[in-house]
């Protein structure tokens, strides 16, 4: 027996590698379209609609190859479609906005000249009344429709900073001075540091986050100015000690059309103030972010760079 155990043992030997060397070939061949065909779904899920695999044969993998380029043209083709319909809706809401801007100005002067009338005691109490309805009717209309161009704006890509080197803190006190809000508002503003950055955007940014937190915050708001540990980057905090904003509303809170009463129907915002804050400060390579303050209320935290990239 041992004389044929050897034989089989030299006859098996040059057999093994050569049947290893066939499993492995067979393996390649087999694994090779599903390699193929995880490189394509790994392109398709980073955003490559048109991606596609090459399909030869007509065994299983062949029709899963198949099926995978079907799955891909139908993706592609509904996504092309619904970023048609998205344009559509953006372009309508420009057009719209931009017809209305005239009739409104029209309409706010002469609200204006009537609301001059009824302060002057010329108008009957009950016709008074009705006006001032219109009139702010009107007024929030107004800010509504300019928030919409401005938002069409940023959707075309035609929002443009028109940067200049400026005093932060000047800055600052200029948005509060003006509004009449620098008696309500507790700064701690440093004096020359110098920032490049569009004054008529901050400002817009600035006044919405002052203007929501005493309008909805406590009696005690804050804004001051940091450096960041970056010293390139600098940031404005506005802080107040209210009631603060909800945990499930704060990831949305710069979303358009977002409220911080869900259940009201109706309030004097139009619910895209702070998305065009945020807007405003990406447009400046910049950052908006909102949290809660440690002893209550909310943080507004705008993050600038002192030089922006052009």
């Amino acid at each position: 027996m041992e004389p044929e155990a050897a034989a089989a043992r030299a006859g098996a030997v040059p057999v093994a590698p050569a049947s290893i060397v066939l499993a492995l070939l067979a393996a390649r061949r087999l694994l090779r379209p599903v390699r193929r065909l995880r490189t394509a779904t790994e392109r398709m899920a980073a955003g490559g609609l048109g991606t596609r695999v090459t399909v030869t044969g007509d065994d299983e993998l062949a029709d899963l190859g198949r099926a995978f380029n079907s799955m891909a043209a139908t993706l592609q083709a509904d996504a092309e479609t619904l970023r048609a319909m998205e344009e559509r809706a953006r372009r309508f809401a420009a057009d719209v906005s931009h017809e209305l801007r005239t009739p409104l100005a029209a309409m706010s002067a002469v609200t204006g000249v009537l609301d001059a009338d009824a302060a002057s005691g010329r108008l009957p109490p009950v016709t008074a009344e009705a006006l001032a309805l219109v009139s702010d009717e009107t007024r929030r209309l107004t800010r509504l429709i300019e928030d919409l161009i401005e938002v069409s704006r940023f959707d075309a890509g035609a929002a443009v900073p028109h940067l200049d080197e400026v005093d932060l803190g000047e800055l600052i006190g200029k948005t509060l001075a003006l509004r009449h809000w620098d008696g309500r508002v507790r700064t701690g503003l440093p004096s020359g540091l110098r920032v490049r950055l569009d004054p008529r955007r901050v400002d817009v940014i600035l006044a919405n986050l002052i203007g929501n937190a005493l309008r909805h915050g406590g009696p005690d708001v804050s804004v001051s100015v940091r450096v960041e540990a970056d010293p390139e980057r600098v940031a404005v905090v506005v802080a107040d000690d209210g009631p603060g904003i909800p945990d499930e509303l704060l990831p949305h809170v710069f979303d358009r059309f977002t409220k911080g009463d869900s259940a009201r129907g109706r309030s004097e915002g139009s619910g895209l103030g702070l998305a065009i804050a945020a807007e405003n400060a990406r447009l400046h390579g910049g950052a908006l972010t909102a949290a809660p303050a440690p002893g209550g209320g909310t943080v507004m935290t705008l993050t600038l760079p002192r030089q922006p990239a052009p």
